[in-house]
């Protein structure tokens, strides 16, 4: 009786091999597309077609040992088993927390990078004329709190430590190095 029942139940060994087949690929933490898979579930049934009592165990235990094989000749099993092993080792691993925090991580430096040369390319710009007048501004400030100095010496303060003969060709570090020199001289007195 029992093999005239999987005589007639046709889609009974198909279904089989697709459920040892998730069964695998979720022990192997493997995907495999749809298309893939039903067609790995095909040439499994097909292989096992003449076996008789196949069971889950059975075919499982073929997922966990399959072996090498390209050429396919559907009446000989050994070339059904290596297609089936061809099409499994299309399958993926599943991408893991730490892969995705490893590229999380790749992404978060990319961006830093990036904005740090984005930063180096505005910080060595050169001043624009608000700025100079700013400069200007905190030169006379400090000529009237200490009357010894003159513009020009103060100039020469600012200039000299950065090698630069004029304001103008400061870029916005040594604009705001020559900010805070200036500051300290205003706070000195």
């Amino acid at each position: 009786m029992m093999k005239w029942e999987r005589k007639f139940n046709i889609r009974a060994p198909l279904e089989q091999a697709e459920r040892c087949l998730v069964q695998w690929l979720k022990e192997e933490r493997r995907a495999l597309p749809v298309a893939e898979r039903r067609r790995a579930a095909g040439l499994m049934a097909r292989y096992f077609y003449h076996e008789e009592d196949v069971t889950d165990q059975l075919m499982l235990s073929f997922l966990r040992h399959y072996s090498n094989g390209n050429v396919l000749d559907m009446e000989d099993p050994a070339s059904v088993r290596m297609e089936i092993k061809s099409v499994l080792d299309q399958s993926q691993t599943c991408a893991s927390a730490s892969g995705r925090w490893r590229m999380t991580l790749l992404f978060i430096v990319f961006i830093m990078s990036l904005a740090g040369l984005i930063g180096l390319d505005i910080a060595g710009s050169p001043i624009n004329d608000s700025e100079q007048a700013d400069l200007k501004t905190l030169v006379h400030e400090v000529v009237a709190h200490d009357p010894r100095l003159s513009s020009m010496k103060v100039w020469d303060m600012i200039k000299r430590p950065l090698h630069i003969r004029r304001y103008a060709d400061m870029d916005r570090w040594e604009y705001l190095q020559s900010r805070l020199m200036l500051e300290k001289l205003l706070q000195r007195k």
